[in-house]
């Protein structure tokens, strides 16, 4: 019998698994290679457990004192997977070829109770996902921006408005005073074109939209200089921020159940106080906005009581934003050596069944053989100490 014939044929022992869970890894394909891949050890069961059993308190009564989660893991624990799957089979909307995402992740839970519980929460709490990866979705021209303000533009993008900033404010205007579809509309009789195909064209976006501009905005555009000319900083605090954040969620899900995941935060924000304060505000106004309907689960590879704890400065903040993410879920480091073994050891019935004859046999010379080469290695060490190479 071969190597290769002793591993399970389910899962070849050379076919190519993907090293990085990406937030941004949502075609068919990837994902469906992905969720099939995925492990769940009796520690994840309990990590989904926790989150489920409060998540479905908060959204079902309102009641829930806190709404922020805190998932600790180092790093290759699963954290990116873990929000990750969870977020998509809490999404409706989530498919893998006209099927929900929520059974494919169903299929690698070996619980029937945790089944059943993320069944019943996912049927009876319709919930909106974002997801925010810090370390890849920072801005490009400001690498230092607040986790909300990264978050509010990547949630601009979800709800289908421009990656230009100036161009957004314009769209969110028009929207607000009912004119959006309209200008849709005049634009596509003008140039021929769904408005869509161009708003994050910073130049030719710019450019067209400016010529309608007036039309629709006389007052304060009334040429087309004027719009080409504005810079707009919006002076918005950060209750404001979050109401808009929610607004523009519920606008466009039609669900009231929010689960904002943000992966990275305790590496985007520990080294910086303002930074630290600015995620502990978003997360108190989402939870006093939200009355236990909009949650925001943070990923980190340390604890907050271990990043406090370690801290050789912001550990005032910290420990403010350790008060903000009391509900803790830590992936346990022990489950890499599981998942690895199930991943990539899994043995077929006959090579099982050979490996356990083969050991029979020969097990206990195999044994032997081990530990004395072990003793003459150590014995070899002892001798370099001291008479040297």
């Amino acid at each position: 019998m071969t190597i290769r014939a002793l591993f399970s044929t389910r899962r070849p022992i050379d076919r190519p698994i993907e090293k990085v869970i990406d937030y941004s890894a949502t075609d068919d394909a990837r994902l469906q290679s992905e969720i099939e891949e995925y492990e769940i050890t009796d520690n994840v069961d309990k990590c989904f457990t926790r989150f489920l059993d409060v998540y479905d308190a908060g959204v079902r009564t309102g009641q829930v004192t806190e709404i922020g989660v805190w998932v600790a893991g180092f790093y290759g624990a699963g954290k990116s997977s873990f929000t990750k799957y969870l977020g998509f089979a809490l999404d409706s909307d989530r498919k893998i070829a006209d099927r929900p995402f929520l059974d494919f992740l169903c299929e690698r839970i070996t619980s029937v109770s945790l089944q059943a519980l993320l069944r019943t929460t996912a049927r009876n709490h319709g919930t909106a996902v974002v997801l925010l990866d810090l370390g890849s979705e920072q801005l490009a021209d400001n690498t230092l921006a607040s986790v909300s303000t990264v978050l509010y533009w990547k949630v601009l993008q979800y709800a289908g408005y421009s990656k230009d900033k100036k161009l957004a404010e314009l769209e969110l205007k028009l929207q607000d005073q009912g004119l959006y579809d309209k200008f849709r509309q005049a634009y596509r009789e003008k140039f021929g074109d769904d408005w869509e195909t161009i708003h994050n064209d910073s130049l030719s976006g710019v450019g067209r939209a400016a010529q309608l501009v007036p039309t629709f905005l006389p007052k304060d555009y009334p040429t087309d200089t004027s719009f080409l000319q504005m810079r707009s900083e919006r002076a918005e605090d950060l209750r404001d921020r979050a109401k808009r954040i929610i607004e523009l969620v519920r606008n466009k899900s039609k669900k009231q159940n929010i689960l904002f995941l943000i992966d990275e935060a305790g590496q985007y924000v520990a080294p910086r106080g303002e930074l630290i304060l600015n995620l502990d505000g978003l997360a108190r106004n989402f939870k006093e906005l939200g009355q236990g309907r909009v949650w925001i689960v943070a990923t980190g590879q340390q604890t907050l009581a271990e990043i406090v704890e370690k801290a050789a400065y912001n550990s005032p903040e910290l420990n403010k934003l350790r008060d903000r993410f009391p509900i803790a879920i830590n992936l346990e480091p022990s489950d890499i050596r599981e998942i690895t073994y199930r991943r990539l050891l899994s043995k077929s019935n006959e090579g099982m069944i050979r490996l356990k004859e083969d050991f029979s046999r020969q097990g206990q010379a195999l044994l032997n053989f081990t530990r004395t080469a072990v003793r003459l290695k150590l014995e070899q060490n002892q001798l370099v100490d001291v008479f040297g190479e």
